[in-house]
């Protein structure tokens, strides 16, 4: 038997479950602090393809709208007809449907099921953290005296 050749079988059927594996299974990094506190720039990610359509509260690896040759890592925030709104867990530092508009569910291919690096925060993909309440303000800045308003019938 010549060196190596016992290893061909094993090879193959490696390279058969690694060429499956690719169809059903996807690994990404996340780049950007779109998702931050949830997903943080330099994590790897680990998605599953989509059966089914995306369900509200998912994250979903689809197509950036602007550059098709971009994915988009975000969480899905509403699937109606028209289509799958998209949003980042950050939404200061997020271009989602707010920006580009609701994309087409079909578009929408695969759900990130976890994050294996860096080690230390490996494990599921954690729901969306809750939305701040930012305070506006309250009076407005220079209030007019109904008396100078025109067509007011008060007089000082």
């Amino acid at each position: 038997m010549r060196p190596g050749r016992g290893l061909a079988g094993p090879l193959l059927v490696l390279l058969a479950i690694w060429l499956i594996a690719r169809r059903w299974l996807d690994v990404v990094e996340v780049r950007g602090r779109s998702m931050a506190p949830t997903l943080l720039p330099g994590e790897r990610l680990l998605a599953v393809r989509l059966r089914r359509p995306p369900r509200p509260g998912e994250v979903v690896l689809a197509p950036d709208p602007r550059h098709r040759g971009r994915e988009l890592v975000k969480r899905v925030r509403a699937v109606t007809p028209s289509g799958v709104s998209l949003r980042g867990d950050n939404p200061a530092f997020s271009t989602d449907a707010r920006a580009f508009g609701a994309i087409p569910a079909a578009d929408v291919g695969w759900r990130v099921v976890g994050r294996f690096w860096p080690a230390r925060r490996a494990g599921g993909v954690p729901p969306a953290p809750p939305l701040a309440i930012v305070d506006e303000g309250g009076e407005a800045a220079c209030p007019i005296p109904d008396a100078l308003v025109a067509g007011s019938t008060e007089h000082p």
